[in-house]
């Protein structure tokens, strides 16, 4: 036997090696193998922690392209894999193989990968697949639903999860589940579009194949019925969900065949009853969830046969007492978890819960119980927990507590309980925790001293004002009291010295004044305590003793001052926020022995921060909301553990970069945040450090502040802006005043104007950043007549605005080579030389603007070839050299606005400017001749500029009509022949007589015109239709236009404006589009800009519920912005028109910057019909209506409505919404335009009318309350209402004609024709 035993060891040692290779290679392929690209290694979620490999791609396409890359060694290491889509789009083409290589897949998770169609054998090729989970997740898009073949899961007998959740199914295909049948044991379809349960396929009337499923979950779907037998497949089903549906009729026999069923979640649905032999099949029944439902009956008989079910949910219905009463759980007697809550139960029977032995939870809060019978609970002799809350018991007696010895938890807070029997909890000896918070209860309770084994008690909103000394006798082992909000005053040394084991301590939003030294020293295991909402003016001595307390909250009271040696070194969390106190005192310098984590000292009263107010353990620091003016250097540089500072709401005006000093902070820890916001933060050249401070954190030893874009800085120079945002400044706007520098280093500059002591002038005030690279000197408004000699040499911006200057001589800024701005405006300068900003080359910003300037001749800025920004406006300038601004090609502004300037040719002074170079010269008297129209007019597109601003000579004609003028090559001829025409004659004294009066006589009429030039215009109008003074709209803003008329209103104001406003204008021709009744649903965004740029006038109808609603809406606001921000400005006063019916808030600048711009008119004031005709486009001549309606008769008419068939009243609701009182049903089409008889009436009756109007109504009420003028009936109705309505019955039914034929005229009696 010895002799062959080294024959075999070869071979045993061969198949050795080879097997721990087969496990390392194994062991490799998902520890060591490196995942493709875009996926990871990841442990599975599940029980068996498995590694998974998460792959995230676009779509679903593009994973067989992924798996098809992976190695042979990949391919065999992957067992479960997880597929997740980035891209929402849905993936059009059919997914023919989507795994071709897997053979040892055991579970697939596929996630937010949008799918339309699943075809068949699609996982086909892996056949050991044990888990499927698909999820599209189509719902996120809207109505795409996910189709599935019949054969999708062909190839799977292996499977045994299948998860089909949120994948918007409607609907299953007959043989599904099929090739799964013997596996499946799991099927979820919840979050799908389920709404028949039928579409399942799980009745036993059909041929089954989901005779092994155990677990079938269909909620969140839209299932509206359990019809009978319609799951009588499933035989070995244990667990049904069908929660989250809307299922309101269940069968008698709907759970018929469920044999097997152990749990039953039908909870969040619609049932009101359920039929009394539902559960006679399901006798294995453990749990039962029929919780928010409205479940008003409950059936008797309908719980018999569940003698197994251990947990009952009906919480949430409406159950009665007359229905839960005795006999409705007899046969429960397995039952161990009873839930009733938040029902209409009134009373607890006797009998109500007999037999119910086993039960050991029973909830009862939030019902109406006021009356407990005597022994309700008596046959509950295992309960450990019994929940009485929010009911409106009066009386808690012994007899209520018969039986309930094992009782550990009892509830009875929020009732109506003002005391309790001496005995009441004799019975209870057991009990661990009460709870009577919520009462009236004066004092602490007599019957508490019974439970010897009680832990918590809650006594909390009550009424208790005193603690005797032997309140809480007895209760030895009690661990929490809470008493907060009640009465009490005082907190003497014995009212808890019956408490050795007390450790949470609640008296907050009491009245206490006073807490005694020493008050706890029996308490010697008290963990926290809360005083929190009191009137407590110290805290000395009250804590010194409790060597274990750990958290202390005494915040919200009115403690004066505050050191740390009041605290015992336990202490690790404290709040004494919301006091007076003024300083964090350490005055035996205990900072370093202290363990406080948490600090919070935020909105009291502290004026400054030194490292000895904080302690060196501190973790969290809230300094908010006080008075904090200075924080030391080094306040931070001892706390190794900061986490988080919070200095916001303070009065930091300074600080010094070594107040915000760490010590080393380690790799491993992330550095700490700090919060400095809203503080008066003084930016001046000592705190250029600041905006860098998050740069500076790559140190280790800054912290990072974490409100750097919130923080605002008051800038030291008074010209600036006063708080501008700190991320926005630049070193140079860190600026430090001075009287006077001098470098070391000093060298003279030319010809005699070396300064080099940098004295700053009288009545001045220089700054200076802090590498002296920006120098400033303000001079503005110092009474100057002329420069000042002496200005700093190394000046970097000069101002001297507001002097009186006259002329600037030449070489006054001679030696200022750094000088960048110069502001010479206001300044009452006259004339320029050609040397007078000699020496300044690096000037790039000059302002003259507001001067007495005259003329440029063309020398005054040959040195400034870097000039970007220059302004001359508001000067007199008449003349500009064409040479002026020939070297300044960096120029990016110039101002020649509001000047004299007659003959000015941009394209020839301005050479080298270019497109994006803002060039203002509008407030000028130009030369409007043609010669020059075609260039001007290229050059004003190119640069932006607009001639509607720019007037000629004669000061009416703007640049804008000259150049439409100049546009006619005839026009400008015969303006020339005209001019050369001599006048004969040599006699003019008669001549000039007559044109005298003729003067005379138009200015005479001109100037009463001008004085009543409203009526005049609105009477011409209504009379005549004619526009007196109204400057006629360009034509590409009022041809080809959709709508006259577009209007903006409420939809609370929908039968106010389309029955009566809308009607009054329609009748005289207008189109007219009203955004609720003619435009489809939509955004805001979408539906009103395009509307409005439809129309040739835009009406917004500012009701009091308009006002309220929809202008309150950021997004409606946000779209009525942009239309008409599309609207240029000189056209806005004609295109949008305000019709106003309420008072509008004067805190409101938008509206206010709206009704300054537009055209107003105020609903009830005088003539209020014709401003609002005459605001509004004149119709199309009616011969064109005519014709366009007869050449419309040959189409056939989208869209038909109907006007009211009676007068329409109108009136203010309380509510101010404007509405009729009684009106005829009338479909609202999307657009519809009617021409009315009525509107072919003569002009004398229109004034007839009027003229009755005005007699029967002699005061006009202004406001939005005249709607209830007269009888009822609007003021411009009141005498032709019925002549507008009364005759306009309902339209007929309008038959199409045969092609090629007109339709035959309408009928006689019918006074109006409709058509879109």
């Amino acid at each position: 036997m010895d002799s062959r035993c080294p024959k075999r060891s070869p071979i045993v040692l061969v198949v050795v090696i080879l097997g721990a290779l087969l496990d390392a290679a194994r062991g490799r392929s998902i520890t060591i193998l490196e995942a493709p690209s875009g996926c990871e290694w990841r442990k599975d979620d599940g029980k068996d922690g498995e590694q998974e490999l998460i792959c995230r791609v676009r779509t679903i396409a593009d994973v067989p392209g992924l798996i098809g890359n992976l190695s042979t060694i990949q391919t065999d290491s992957v067992t479960s894999l997880g597929l997740e889509c980035s891209d929402e789009s849905f993936h059009e083409g059919e997914i023919d193989d989507l795994l071709p290589s897997l053979p040892r897949l055991m579970k697939l998770r596929v996630d937010s990968c949008k799918i339309r169609h699943l075809p068949g054998g699609v996982f086909s090729s892996v056949h050991n697949l044990r888990s499927l989970f698909l999820r599209t997740r189509n719902g996120d898009l809207s109505t795409m639903t996910l189709e599935l073949d019949r054969d999708a899961l062909h190839g799977l007998t292996s499977l045994k999860y299948l998860d089909l959740a949120d994948n918007n199914l409607w609907t299953l295909p007959p043989e599904l589940l099929c090739p799964v049948q013997q596996s499946l044991a799991w099927l979820n379809l919840t979050r799908n579009k389920l709404q028949d349960i039928r579409s399942l396929n799980l009745s036993d009337r059909i041929e089954s194949c989901t005779s092994n499923l155990k677990i079938l979950d269909i909620s969140n779907n839209d299932l509206s019925a359990l019809l009978d037998g319609a799951l009588s497949s499933l035989r070995s089903l244990s667990v049904l969900k069908v929660q989250e549906n809307a299922i309101a009729a269940v069968g008698d026999h709907a759970l018929a065949g469920l044999e097997s069923l152990q749990a039953l979640n039908m909870s969040s649905n619609r049932l009101v009853a359920l039929p009394p032999e539902l559960f006679a099949q399901t006798k294995e029944l453990r749990e039962l969830i029929l919780s928010n439902n409205s479940l008003a009956v409950l059936a008797p008989e309908l719980l018999d046969s569940l003698e197994q079910l251990q947990d009952l949910d009906l919480s949430g219905n409406e159950l009665t007492s007359h229905w839960v009463k005795r006999g409705t759980f007899s046969r429960l007697i397995s039952l161990v978890n009873l839930d009733l809550s938040f029902n209409a139960l009134t009373r607890i029977d006797a009998y109500v819960f007999k037999h119910l032995t086993s039960l050991q939870i029973l909830k009862l809060e939030n019902n109406n119980i006021d009356t407990l019978l005597d022994g309700c609970f008596a046959s509950l002799i295992n309960l450990h927990t019994l929940t009485l809350s929010h009911n409106k018991i009066v009386r808690f007696e012994p007899p209520h507590t018969i039986g309930l010895a094992a009782l550990q938890q009892l509830f009875l807070d929020s009732n109506r309980l003002r005391g309790l029997h001496r005995h009441v909890f004799a019975n209870l000896t057991n009990l661990q925790d009460l709870s009577l918070s919520g009462n009236a209860l004066a004092e602490i309770p007599y019957a508490v001293r019974v439970l010897k084994l009680l832990k918590t008690l809650d006594l909390g909103n009550n009424h208790v004002s005193r603690i005797d000394n032997d309140s809480f006798s007895g209760l030895n082992q009690l661990y929490g009291l809470r008493l907060v909000d009640n009465k009490l005053e005082n907190v003497s040394r014995e009212a808890f010295a019956s408490l050795p084991g007390l450790q949470v301590l609640n008296l907050a939003n009491n009245i206490i004044r006073h807490v005694e030294q020493s008050a706890f020293s029996a308490n010697s295991v008290l963990r926290a305590i809360r005083l929190d909402g009191n009137k407590l003016t110290e805290i000395r001595g009250a804590f010194t003793s409790l060597s274990t307390l750990v958290f202390l909250n005494v915040s919200d009271n009115k403690l004066l001052w505050f050191d740390y040696s009041h605290l015992p070194s336990s202490i690790e969390w404290l709040d004494i926020h919301a006091n007076q106190i003024s300083e964090l005192g350490d005055y035996y310098m205990l900072r370093n022995t202290l363990r406080i984590k948490m600090l919070d000292a935020s909105y009291n009263l502290i004026t400054a921060l030194t490292e000895a107010n904080v302690p060196d353990s501190v973790e969290t620091l809230f300094l908010n909301n006080n008075r904090i003016r200075s924080v030391a250097g080094g306040t931070f540089q001892q706390k190794p553990n900061l986490d988080k500072v919070v200095l916001y709401g303070n009065e930091i005006g300074n600080l010094e970069i070594g107040a915000l000093t760490l010590p080393t902070v380690p790799d491993s820890r992330e550095l700490p945040a700090f919060y400095v916001g809203n503080n008066p933060i003084v930016c001046d050249c000592t705190m250029e450090w600041l905006p860098r401070i998050n740069e500076m954190a790559r140190s280790r030893q800054h912290p990072r502040v974490m409100d750097l874009d919130d923080v605002t800085c008051d800038m030291v120079h008074a010209r600036a802006t006063p708080r501008r945002p700190l991320v926005s400044l630049k070193p140079k706007d860190f600026l430090c005043r001075y009287d006077a520098h001098c470098f070391a280093l000093c060298h003279c500059c030319d010809f005699d104007a070396c300064d080099c002591e940098m004295t700053c002038p009288d009545n001045c005030s220089c700054y200076h950043d802090h590498s002296w690279s920006s120098n400033v000197v303000d001079c503005s408004n110092a009474g100057y007549k002329h420069v000042p000699e002496r200005l700093p040499m190394d000046a970097t911006e000069i101002y001297l605005d507001g002097n009186e200057l006259g002329d600037l001589g030449s070489h006054v800024f001679i030696g200022k080579r750094r000088l960048e701005v110069l502001y010479l405006n206001n300044s009452g300068i006259a004339a320029i030389h050609n040397r007078t900003f000699n020496g300044v080359e690096a000037l790039r910003v000059l302002h003259l603007e507001d001067n007495a300037l005259r003329e440029l001749r063309g020398f005054e800025f040959d040195q400034l070839d870097h000039m970007s920004e220059l302004y001359l406006d508001h000067n007199a300038i008449a003349t500009v050299g064409n040479t002026t601004f020939k070297k300044m090609h960096n120029l990016k502004t110039l101002r020649l606005d509001s000047n004299r300037i007659v003959d000015f040719r941009p394209w020839e002074a301005l050479p080298s400017v270019g497109g994006g170079t803002r060039v203002a010269l509008e407030g000028n008297a130009w030369s409007c001749e043609c010669g020059n129209a075609a260039r001007l007019r290229a050059w004003l597109a190119e640069h932006r500029g607009d001639p509607e601003k720019m007037y000629c000579r004669d000061g009416v004609e703007t640049l804008a009509q000259a150049m439409v003028r100049c546009g006619d090559p005839s026009t400008e001829a015969v303006s020339r022949g005209i001019q050369e025409i001599p006048l004969l004659g040599s006699n003019f004294v008669p001549l000039l007589a007559g044109a005298l009066v003729t003067v005379i006589v138009i200015c005479l009429f001109v100037a009463l015109a001008f004085v009543f030039r409203q009526d005049v215009r609105l009477w011409a109008h209504a009379r005549y239709g004619l526009r007196l003074g109204k400057m006629a709209a360009p034509p590409d803003e009022e041809r080809d236009r959709l709508y006259d008329g577009y209007i903006v209103y409420s939809e609370r104001d929908e039968d106010f404006v389309s029955r009566f406003l809308a009607a009054e204008l329609e009748q005289t021709g207008l189109a007219l589009c009203l955004h609720w009744r003619d435009l489809p649903p939509a955004r805001p965004q979408e539906a009103l800009p395009p509307a409005a740029a439809a129309a040739r006038r835009i009406v917004i109808i500012f009701s009091p519920v308009f006002l309220a609603n929809e202008w309150q809406h950021v997004e409606f606001r946000a779209a009525l912005r942009t239309a008409l921000e599309n609207i240029r400005p000189t056209s806005r006063k004609r295109r949008v028109l305000v019709l106003l019916a309420t008072e509008t808030p004067t805190r409101d600048p938008e509206l206010q910057l709206l009704l300054q711009t537009c055209t107003v008119v105020i609903w009830g004031e005088k003539r209020f019909w014709e401003k609002l005709r005459f605001a509004m486009p004149d119709s199309v001549d009616k011969r064109q209506r005519d014709t366009k309606k007869v050449n419309d008769r040959n189409r056939t008419p989208t869209r038909y409505t109907a006007a009211p068939s009676v007068a329409v009243d109108v009136w203010t609701k309380p509510n101010g919404v404007l509405a009729p009182v009684h009106h005829a049903p009338t479909p609202t089409p999307t657009q519809s335009t009617y021409v009315s008889s009525a509107s072919s009436r003569t002009e004398d009756e229109d004034s007839g009318a009027e003229h009755q109007h005005h007699q029967h109504h002699p005061h006009h009420q202004h406001g939005y309350s005249t709607l209830h003028a007269g009888n009822g009936r609007p003021a411009s109705l009141f005498s032709r209402g019925s002549h507008l309505y009364s005759t306009i019955p309902e339209p007929p039914v309008v038959p199409t004609a045969p092609p090629g034929e007109a339709l035959a005229p309408a009928h006689p009696g019918n006074p109006r024709t409709y058509f879109v």
